[in-house]
Parts: C-alpha cells; structure tokens; sequence
C-alpha cells in the first residue's frame, strides 16, 4: 500500500496542488495587471486622438454602426471627430485612425501595429504614405486617387477602405451623408413595377426568392437573395408584365467591396435588363467582373420564379 502511495497516488496529488497553486498565482496576476493594461491602453489611443486632433479639447465616444469602424470619438469643443476603421490586408486587420475637422477635412491619419510584410505593408505607418490623406475631404476615394505603396497593393487597398469606413462613419456622425437616401419599399416598388395597383404577396418556395407578389392591374414583383462576392449577399427586386418581361430593376450589392459596391445599388443597373426576358444581358459594372457575373445570378433566380409565381 505504501508503495502504492508513494509511486503514484503521491505524485498526482503533488502535480494536483501545483498546479492549483499556480492557476491561483496567474489568476491574481491577471487580476492586477488587467487594469493597468486596460488603462495603458485607453492612455494611448487618448494620446493619438489629442495628436490628430489638437484643436480638440476632451472626447466622448460615440456609437457607430458603419461596417469596419471600431471606434468613434466626438471632440467636445466640436473641434471634429477621431474615428478607428480597419479593413482585411495581406496579413490580418489594417486598423487606421482618421480625424476631421468640423468642416469635414481629413486633419490627420494614422496606421495602427498591423500584421502586414515588413518592408512592404508596413509601409503604411510610414509618414509618406499616411501624410498624403491630410487635407482631403470626407469623400470616398479609390486606390487610383492616392500613391500607392510599391509591392503592396492589397495593404494599399486596405488602408483605402479602412479610411472610407471612417469617411462613411463622419459623414453619418456629422449629418453629411449628401446624395446616399435610402429608397423606401414603397419607392422601390414603385420604380421597378409602375402602376401595378395594389400588390398581393404570392406565398412560394422557390431558391432564392424571399418575397413575391402580384399587381392588382398587372405583373409581378419577385426579391431575390444571393451570394456576394465577399461572403456577403447580394439582394435584387425585379418587375415583370405579365408575359414575363422585365419591366424594372433594383439591387443592393453594399456587401461588395470598395470601390464599385455603390454601383451595385439602386435603380442605376435597370436599364441594362427592362424589356428583356432573362438576366443574360446583364453586364453589370465594369471592373467588377466577379460581382457582376454573382449579381446576374441573382437576378436570374427572379427570372427563373417567375412562371412558378405567376402559376401560384
């Protein structure tokens, strides 16, 4: 029995104490370390905000829901607003810190640690590249509008989009989103089937579709979900007479990416399928072969529903 204790029950119970001896130690380390951490951290991202933005006296945060953006500070003397974006490059995030002035002015940018090749996306730290944003206006830009970094189009990229979510977010922030109003239901409707009456839904199961209906006067009215180029759907409503051709069109594709998503979405597509049968000739927006081969996919679902809606 001693033996017993001694080989193997003693070592167990040995190892067992150790290491609830050492999940206590690193559990209080944690403990009073975390908040100095933390407050290291906060102590930093204040002091670039104070940086960018030196006009500014104090900051509050303030909510953000634009895609991309991880933070957004208002200055309190309403100097302008401190925004952190970050979009996907070649190694991982690429978080970026955008100030504005209260006119709408790009003051300052500044790159975040990021994850990108040294020698090459680092490079957006660099004050050569990160200098060249200062002074620009809140408006969307492309990567043919900047210099570019050498080797690195996809940090480059990167660093673009990251910015025009802090754009986008500024614009939302301070009431300057000019010319981006939503259309409604109603509108949409109204647009892609004119003068169709009083629409009934059409229950059906069909792929793609999420919502059909039929117009008291004439046509019909199919929504169609996809697949985006960017794991994210794209969305189409498409309005056909009775004989099944194309009377109107609209699209969301906000879930592609920069510079092109815009084009996908509205009514500016419609004129390339009104009068048509099938999405066949669907050309979508140049430089955006793969989105605009997803969304003619999509469309081409409407397409398909429609016999199956009208004979519902």
């Amino acid at each position: 029995m001693k033996n017993v204790w001694n080989d193997f029950v003693k070592p167990i119970v040995v190892l067992g104490v150790i290491c609830l001896v050492a999940s206590a130690l690193l559990a209080g380390t944690n403990g009073l370390t975390a908040p100095i951490i933390q407050a290291n951290t906060e102590r930093t991202a204040n002091a670039n905000r104070t940086e960018l933005l030196p006009e500014a006296d104090t900051f509050t945060k303030v909510e953000c829901t634009v895609e991309g953006v991880t933070e957004a500070y208002k200055a309190d003397n309403g100097a302008g607003y401190v925004i952190t974006a970050a979009s996907k490059g070649y190694g991982g995030d690429v978080p970026v810190m955008v100030a504005f002035n209260s006119e709408g002015t790009i003051t300052a940018v500044k790159f975040l640690d990021n994850d990108e090749t040294p020698g090459l996306g680092q490079k957006v730290k660099n004050e050569d590249f990160s200098g060249q944003f200062a002074g620009r206006e809140a408006q969307e830009m492309t990567l043919e509008d900047i210099d570019a970094i050498s080797g690195a189009t996809i940090s480059s990229r990167a660093a673009v989009n990251g910015i025009n979510s802090a754009i986008e977010a500024y614009n939302v922030l301070s009431g300057n989103s000019e010319g981006k109003t939503e259309l409604t239901a109603d509108e949409i409707r109204a647009a892609v089937l004119p003068d169709a009456g009083e629409l009934t839904p059409v229950e059906l199961d069909a792929p793609g579709v999420t919502e059909a209906y039929k117009g008291s006067n004439y046509g019909y009215l199919i929504y169609v979900e996809g697949a985006g180029y960017h794991d994210k759907p794209m969305y189409a409503a498409v309005g056909f007479d009775d004989d099944g051709v194309i009377t109107g069109l609209w699209t969301d594709g906000m879930g592609e990416g920069e510079p092109v998503r815009e084009a996908f979405t509205g009514l500016g597509l419609a004129d390339q399928l009104i009068g048509k049968t099938d999405a066949s000739e669907f050309d979508g927006v140049a430089g955006a072969t793969m989105s605009s081969d997803l969304m003619r996919k999509t469309i081409q679902m409407a397409v398909d529903a429609f016999q199956l809606v009208k004979e519902a």
